[in-house]
């Protein structure tokens, strides 16, 4: 699709009502379709293979093409719904018996491997051809693998079991590294490190063709950065005998405040499958905090004929005066709604219910990584700043959205190479001048020595600025790692965790202009996502105790502590659940957070996460979030 057509189908209105209502309050069954899978198999249900989950390819992808006369893309339209197969697609092309392909697929190995070892991969090739949900994972889903997993306990700190618990509460990998004091850096050497040893041990043991493992391992790096950021969780939920085990409810999560502190952006998941298949997994919202409504801002989008649905769409942030809304979509499996194709990132003009237009640009030649992601927009609407991987190389880009070419903000390292560098976590000044990032970089085989730093990229005066250094103009720049970059809304001051200034793990203020760092007193525990207001004036952040996350505020001018995740009040309750993921206006008066707390506010209704704000300066808490409003003139 090209993108004059893209931004045609992808029409964006504040919807106040939707043509399709959700899905009645009944459990959905959901079977395997693959002929293998016991009767009790869910949808989602994959053959327990070291070939499957390694998605060792038992022949070279690129001969499938050439041998079907087909491009990626005319075979991820196909597999998209996972009830279809690649032999109903070949046999369009002229291969009528699946067999017969399975044969020529495999047929270069056969000299070398011999007549045994080449039916066994036949077979394998036959079944990838003829299981439409198997074929989906091997061609299209390599991260979706147990090899990063299982090695939680080196890469993560943490057991295989208790890394996919914290991925279930929506922690990034990157995150879940932090909480047990591992770096970016050190988190991706590690990751890079598992890889690779699973590719060579695929090729080595003939299961698949030294072409297919470079490719392989080519598209895994190229997207590891993406999946190491990413907080959602696109698991399956939990099934019994084809059957969902609890009909789970609606939550929103991720929410982005506007600088003027009257509007806010933040995602609603839909849970209820048959509306998730119809209409998208998560919406997009925009809540009027003045108003006290939500209403929806991603739309729906109708079938065509490539399928256009499901679509989702999250990631959202937001202009200073709420008026435009920038996104991350992504198609998704038409039979079980979850996201995996490509992502882009929309801008949505609000005024006048215009069109949302795509922002970043896609390469169909290009064999990396095609996504687009981690949006953030200038308060002015003048940047959108997005990541996504370019010649090889994940890069930082910032764009206007009136048009114009790309600019590189910082370019990684090429995927696959001696040593990567890859930036993460980017955020933009109000006037789009000043992007900071997160640096994570080291020798790929070394993860002892990799590490990460926080820079701020002046874009009018073509400088970077080194955020992660102790305090002075030219202070030494910080031993161990730092992440967590955070920059005001004016652009002076940046907000970082370190481990490496002294004093042990902390949470610290640099102000770019003058020169100083400051350490800010936390209190016990590990900081997380840190958020500044203007002038440094007022810093929230989550701070994690052991199975314990709260929300806090620092004020420069007192040096005083504030719990933000609490009942309305100057001394209301604390939330009794985790609240995390803050979001600050531009003058520090109103803080936006995720909670699973139940005593936040009389109407939190009992709703699994919710949206709430905190009012600094009325002591007011309430919940914002409003999981109706994806479903307009219905009720949840």
């Amino acid at each position: 699709m090209g993108r004059r057509a893209v931004a045609t189908a992808l029409g964006c209105t504040l919807a106040l009502a939707l043509p399709i209502a959700p899905a009645a309050a009944k459990t959905i069954v959901t079977r395997s379709p693959d002929s293998l899978a016991p009767a009790s198999a869910p949808a989602h249900w994959l053959p327990p293979e070291p070939w499957v989950y390694n998605h060792w390819l038992p022949y070279d992808e690129t001969r499938l093409y050439r041998l079907l006369g087909i491009t990626r893309s005319e075979l991820w339209l196909q597999l998209r719904d996972d009830r279809r197969t690649l032999a109903q697609l070949a046999a369009r092309r002229g291969w009528r018996d699946p067999g017969r392909l399975a044969d020529a697929l495999v047929a270069p190995r056969r000299a070398r491997l011999g007549p045994a070892r080449t039916g066994a991969l036949r077979d394998r090739a036959l079944r990838t051809i003829t299981q439409g949900h198997l074929a989906q994972h091997v061609f299209f889903h390599s991260l979706h693998q147990f090899a990063l997993p299982s090695a939680a306990p080196d890469i993560f700190g943490v057991t295989d079991a208790a890394f996919r618990g914290l991925r279930k509460q929506e922690l990034s990998p990157l995150e879940i590294g932090r909480l047990l004091g591992r770096s970016p850096g050190a988190v991706q050497a590690l990751s890079i490190e598992v890889l690779r040893e699973r590719v060579a041990a695929g090729v080595a043991g003939g299961a698949m063709p030294a072409a297919q493992g470079r490719l392989l391992l080519r598209r895994q790096l190229s997207q590891l950065p993406r999946w190491l950021d990413q907080a959602r969780y696109n698991g399956p939920p939990l099934t019994r005998r084809g059957a969902l085990t609890a009909l789970p409810q609606d939550y929103a999560s991720n929410p982005a405040i506007s600088a003027n502190g009257r509007f806010l952006a933040y995602e609603a998941y839909r849970q209820k499958l048959k509306a998730a298949i119809t209409l998208g997994e998560i919406a997009v919202l925009r809540a009027d905090l003045e108003a006290g409504r939500s209403t929806l801002v991603s739309p729906v989008l109708p079938a065509d004929a490539n399928g256009a649905r499901p679509r989702s769409a999250y990631n959202a942030a937001i202009s200073g005066d709420g008026s435009s809304v920038t996104y991350e979509s992504s198609e998704g499996n038409q039979n079980f709604a979850k996201r995996y194709g490509r992502i882009g990132v929309l801008l949505c003009d609000l005024r006048g219910a215009k069109d949302a237009h795509p922002v970043a640009e896609y390469d169909p030649r290009a064999p990396d990584s095609q996504s687009a992601y981690n949006p953030a927009l200038a308060a002015d609407g003048s940047r959108v700043v997005y990541t996504a991987v370019r010649g090889g190389r994940t890069s930082v880009l910032a764009r206007a959205p009136a048009g114009g070419p790309e600019q590189v903000v910082v370019a990684g390292a090429v995927a696959g190479g001696p040593r990567f560098a890859d930036p993460y976590e980017p955020g933009v000044s109000a006037d789009g001048a000043r992007v900071v990032y997160t640096l994570a970089r080291g020798p790929a085989g070394r993860p002892e020595r990799a590490g990460s730093a926080v820079f701020v990229r002046d874009l009018r005066a073509r400088v970077t600025l080194l955020a992660s250094r102790a305090d002075g103009p030219a202070g030494a720049p910080a031993t161990g790692f730092s992440a967590d970059a955070a920059l005001s809304h004016d652009g002076r001051w940046a907000a970082f965790t370190s481990t490496g200034l002294g004093g042990g793990p902390g949470l610290f203020l640099r102000d770019l202009d003058g020169g100083r760092t400051l350490r800010i007193p936390a209190g016990p525990g590990l900081v997380l996502d840190p958020v500044v207001a203007d002038g440094g004036a007022v810093v929230a952040f989550t701070r994690v105790r052991g199975r314990q996350a709260q929300v806090w505020s620092w004020r420069r001018a007192t040096g005083a502590l504030s719990l933000v995740s609490r009942a309305s009040g100057p001394n209301g309750l604390p939330g009794n659940d985790r609240s995390e993921d803050p979001s600050i206006d531009a003058a520090g008066t109103r803080v936006a957070f995720v909670s699973r707390a139940t005593n936040l506010d009389p109407r939190s209704g009992g709703t699994p996460r919710a949206i709430f704000v905190r009012d600094l300066v009325r002591n007011t808490t309430r919940r914002v979030s409003d999981p109706s409003a994806a479903y307009p003139g219905t009720t949840p």
